[in-house]
């Protein structure tokens, strides 16, 4: 089977799709389906929104796809697009934001309203602590920690070296333990 690896490589799919190839767009967003999501979700919260935005990604990738160069890595360009239309997404929905009037949503199948609560600010607590990280930081961080990529994988998506992602993630997962640690109310007394 020679060659069957470089046929099946993103960037030679991203040229069939440029030859208007249906079936490599198919093979290359089901590859990328679940990255492009984590990617999104490093800037937005709400699942709705995600999905959205990550299959609004795929409509402008493939818009633009004329425009891809198959001499470069796809994984970041693709990357790229993500994030340009999750921060379009994040930017309008802060134009528009609305909250829910008490009393709608689901009915009550919830633990007790205090254990709600205080989920809920826990939830709530470290989605804004994970919006203060940095751009790629947090990008790391969900897609290995929330999505289950491989640092490698990840490494390859964000064209980054696997050992950056690496650190990258260490570096996230401090800062919100101790964010988080701090918003406990545990104090680090050293004792000193």
């Amino acid at each position: 089977m020679t060659g069957g690896d470089e046929e099946s490589s993103d960037e030679a799919l991203a040229q069939r799709v440029q030859e208007g190839d249906a079936e490599a767009l198919e093979r290359l967003v089901r590859r990328y389906v679940r990255p492009v999501s984590a990617v999104v979700a490093s800037f937005l919260s709400d699942p709705d929104a995600i999905e959205d935005v990550a299959q609004d990604t795929f409509v402008r990738a493939l818009g633009a796809i004329d425009r891809y160069d198959t001499g470069r890595p796809f994984a970041p360009w693709l990357y790229q697009i993500a994030r340009n239309v999750a921060r379009n997404h994040r930017a309008a929905a802060s134009v528009r934001h609305s909250e829910a009037l008490p009393g709608e949503g689901p009915a009550s199948s919830a633990p007790t309203p205090d254990v709600d609560a205080e989920r809920s600010e826990l939830r709530a607590r470290l989605e804004e602590e994970i919006r203060k990280l940095p751009e790629q930081r947090r990008t790391a961080f969900r897609l290995t920690d929330v999505d289950g990529m491989t640092a490698e994988e990840v490494a390859r998506l964000m064209g980054l070296s696997a050992g950056t992602v690496r650190s990258h993630v260490h570096h996230a997962r401090r800062q919100l333990r101790e964010a988080l640690t701090g918003h406990a109310g545990i104090s680090k007394d050293n004792g000193g």
